[in-house]
């Protein structure tokens, strides 16, 4: 695996569990279609707070960047 995807993989491992179960499936689906690219953009979301990440993520919120959206609606569908 290479140091990118090994990054994305642990930083995927969030504070919260219902974080954790949505990342977790999402890698072990996708990880090994993703570009770089996507791997890079994967990384600058995944600095986002927890409980941002989760408004996203559980459908709360709207994220309001632009290139996250497609990632955030992969990780809900996964």
């Amino acid at each position: 695996m290479s140091a990118l995807k090994e990054r994305v993989k642990w930083r995927s491992r969030r504070g919260l569990l219902e974080l954790d179960i949505f990342f977790t499936r999402f890698y072990e689906q996708k990880l090994d279609t993703l570009s770089d690219a996507e791997l890079e953009t994967l990384l600058d979301l995944l600095t986002t707070d927890d409980i941002e990440l989760w408004k996203w993520v559980g459908g709360r919120e709207e994220c309001p960047v632009e290139e996250w959206k497609g990632l955030i609606a992969a990780i809900r569908q996964s």
